[in-house]
């Protein structure tokens, strides 16, 4: 396999999750509620995604119960910002401590397990072609199923009369609840959607990327994906975008040797600078530098509005509902 190769593989399989979990976030946001707590969704998934497989022998299993998993944290979060009108920051980040603590606790006995989990599905001849051949074509069943899920969700959200309503109460629920649209309902769909997908991109990693559990193994990939939805100004193929973007990083991080040919730059500090640029250990800091300049750039913006934002995101509607 050449490096490219390699490292085009290794961006879709590293995209996966943070695809999933990022588009997730867009339909829960695009109704007006944040979510903040992906990673413990994305941690619930994993675990619950692992153990049902170990326990049943079926990978398929474990994948719905890990989407369940994120669907029954999606629902408190739900239950907390829709129904009791609490802080949306402060649920979210309620919900990932509290993820980040039950997978932990209860993940100590299936850590140093394996699992058969997901295996690679090859195309003939399209998984041939140089380069991309292996990366679109050679990978697991969950990797298709979030290249596919990009236009289902893009289609949903901008070409349905379920799309508009979603923009219509993440944008005025009292004028949407006038017109006849369940505020309550909108919001509950589209936050238990959020947590299934985040369910999804932990169920894959610990099912088709590592094939283990191990504690936090998320690593932060449920904060970058709430990143990268403002980053996206909340458009489905800018997330996309920078889904494969932070991917490839990781991917250079992964496959770099910390190493370039002095001989080439022509100058010592020149290249103690590349190579240290290009370690390991530096490249993984790049997609949380990133994350925290998308974070300060909104805050610099002082208007989330401005960036395209719902206008409702944050703020709880009042009336009561059926």
């Amino acid at each position: 396999m050449s490096l490219l190769s390699g490292i085009a593989e290794s961006t879709v399989r590293l995209a996966t999750p943070l695809l999933l979990a990022a588009m997730g976030e867009v339909v829960a946001e695009r109704s007006g509620v944040l979510n903040l707590g992906v990673e413990g969704m994305m941690l619930s998934g994993a675990l619950v995604g692992f153990a049902a497989t170990a326990v049943t022998g079926s990978a398929v299993i474990g994948f719905f119960a890990g989407v369940i998993a994120g669907m029954s944290l999606a629902l408190v979060h739900a239950f907390l910002c829709v129904s009791l009108k609490a802080d949306q920051v402060i649920s979210g980040i309620m919900i990932t401590l509290l993820g980040t603590s039950l997978t932990t606790y209860f993940g100590q006995s299936w850590t140093g397990e394996n699992i058969d989990g997901f295996s690679t599905i090859a195309i003939p001849a399209l998984s041939e072609i140089p380069v991309i051949g292996k990366a679109l074509f050679a990978i697991t069943i969950l990797d298709y199923l979030a290249l596919l899920l990009v236009p289902v969700v893009w289609y949903l959200l901008f070409r349905t009369n379920i799309g508009a309503e979603i923009f219509a109460v993440g944008e005025d629920p009292e004028t949407a609840d006038t017109a006849g649209v369940s505020v309550f309902r909108i919001q509950y769909a589209c936050v238990l959607i959020g947590g299934a997908f985040a369910g999804a991109g932990g169920a894959q990693l610990s099912l088709a990327f590592t094939k283990f559990w191990t504690s936090e193994m998320t690593t932060g990939i449920g904060w970058i994906a709430v990143a990268l939805v403002i980053f996206a100004q909340w458009q489905i193929w800018r997330v996309v975008v920078g889904a494969y973007l932070f991917a490839a990083i990781d991917a250079l991080s992964i496959r770099s040797q910390g190493s370039v040919d002095g001989q080439l730059l022509g100058q010592e500090v020149l290249t103690d600078l590349v190579n240290f640029l290009i370690n390991p250990q530096v490249m993984e800091t790049y997609p949380y530098i990133a994350t925290i300049l998308v974070l300060w750039y909104v805050m610099r913006q002082g208007n989330l509005n401005e960036l395209g934002a719902p206008r409702a995101m944050l703020q709880s509607y009042s009336r009561e509902q059926d």
